[in-house]
């Protein structure tokens, strides 16, 4: 069985001359369905929202190829389909290639492309297995966790033996935040083995706190690829880099997106790991280019809203304005890529004096769609900017008990508990918080300073 990487930033924006990746994410980050052994794959977009690189499994060798390439043989297909409607394997590689192609481009259309050819797939032959997983994992890859999970989990009652719609339920799983059930299908992945399964396992501990396990799976995860010698070998030092920063370890860090680069160098979310990591050392300069180069390929508003506030600390206010009207011309658009992209422009607006009651109200819609413990954060987020205070340690609770914990929750915590009189509480947790370096973004490491200096 061979692997691939998930997918998470999108692309678009045309209007401004470029595209809007959309990601994640995952996410970032970020799910690839099964494909057939004949039909070419090509390099995920990383997750960056969420920092959790994500991997899915696949049944086929299939290479690493070109856009050209790529665009060659979704004219073939569609020319083959076009002759035979009826012609459902054609729909299927259809929508296998534009997945492939939105792995590339960084472009939601053409996973938007996809998702319409499985489904026309499964119109003709409603039981094609191939164009269900793909179906699934192009709905995680579009951020519909919850038509993710019951499309794959309804494979998997038909054909336990789906490995695919396995992986796909347990992202979604984890992205929904239903952690127990999650852990039950990580339990079943594990007879598979394997680099896709070593990196979620990295996944489940990095979302349930356990960020020293979740970067020790992802080594593991990297070495295991390159004895497989996996397709996409940037995605697991990609995810070494992630991990590491997540855990606070710069080091290790920067040598995994440096690496990543080294296989593909318009990596996005390398390029913005790196970039954090060149901030976190005072390379502002440095920070400034990487991020220039991958929000020229894929304007992501977490990337976009990083590259204004070094300009703002560079005292460059023109260059930061222009980053942050681009973050809120995709706001605005308010089409599939500003709702792939909810959470990052939620949190955007907390950060830079947005926070209105509206934006609570889009945080809780959010969380009714996805209630994982990242949800509840950005909800306890919006209270404490609203100056509700009892509301947002309430809102925290429930984050901790899906069990996670990580530097910025600790910030957010910090920050409420300080609000609330507890100054030893939040002193401890913002030190913790600010213990762990390169996890906060350069505009939260200022915030947590000035909350410790009061």
């Amino acid at each position: 069985m061979q692997l691939v990487a998930s997918s998470a930033p999108r692309r678009h924006l045309r209007a401004l001359g470029f595209l809007l990746a959309a990601l994640a994410v995952v996410g970032s980050t970020y799910i690839v369905a099964a494909l057939r052994p004949t039909q070419p794959a090509a390099p995920a977009p990383r997750p960056v929202e969420t920092g959790a690189p994500i991997v899915a499994l696949e049944d086929g060798g299939a290479p690493v190829v070109s856009l050209a390439q790529i665009d060659h043989s979704i004219d073939a297909w569609t020319r083959n389909l076009d002759a035979n409607p009826k012609d459902f394997l054609a729909a299927t590689n259809l929508a296998t290639l534009y997945q492939g192609r939105g792995r590339l481009s960084y472009d939601l259309t053409d996973h938007e492309r996809a998702l319409a050819a499985a489904r026309s797939a499964l119109a003709i032959e409603p039981s094609h297995a191939p164009a269900r997983v793909i179906e699934a994992a192009i709905l995680f890859t579009l951020h519909d966790f919850s038509a993710a999970h019951a499309a794959a989990d309804g494979l998997l009652r038909a054909d336990p033996s789906q490995a695919g719609a396995l992986v796909t339920r347990f992202d979604a799983a984890v992205e929904l935040g239903r952690i127990d059930e999650a852990r039950d299908d990580l339990d079943r992945l594990r007879s598979v083995g394997g680099a896709a399964v070593r990196i979620r396992a990295a996944r489940l501990a990095s979302v349930t706190g356990d960020h020293d396990r979740a970067l020790a799976e992802a080594i593991l995860a990297r070495d295991a690829a390159l004895a497989e010698e996996t397709g996409d070998l940037g995605f697991y030092h990609y995810a070494v880099g992630e991990y590491a920063r997540l855990a606070g370890d710069a080091i290790r860090a920067r040598e995994g997106f440096a690496a990543a680069l080294a296989i593909r160098d318009g990596d996005v979310a390398a390029l913005i790991g790196l970039a954090r990591i060149d901030a976190y050392e005072g390379r502002t300069d440095d920070a400034i280019a990487g991020l220039q180069r991958a929000t020229a390929i894929a304007p992501q508003p977490e990337a976009l809203a990083l590259l204004g506030d070094l300009h703002t600390a560079a005292g460059s206010a023109g260059e930061a304005d222009k980053a942050y009207d681009t973050v809120r011309f995709i706001e605005r658009l308010g089409d599939v890529q500003a709702a792939t992209f909810d959470r990052q422009l939620l949190r955007f607006e907390l950060d830079h004096g947005g926070a209105v009651e509206d934006v609570l109200d889009r945080a809780r819609a959010s969380v009714d769609a996805r209630p994982d413990a990242s949800g509840h954060d950005l909800i306890a987020w919006a209270l404490y900017r609203l100056g509700r205070y009892e509301e947002a340690a309430a809102a925290i609770d429930s984050a901790r008990s899906l069990g996670a914990d990580d530097a910025r929750l600790r910030f957010h915590e910090g920050a409420v508990r300080l609000a609330l009189g507890d100054g030893a509480a939040a002193s401890a947790l913002l030190s913790e918080a600010r213990l762990l370096g390169p996890a906060l973004d350069p505009i939260e490491r200022a915030e947590v300073a000035r909350l410790l200096a009061s």
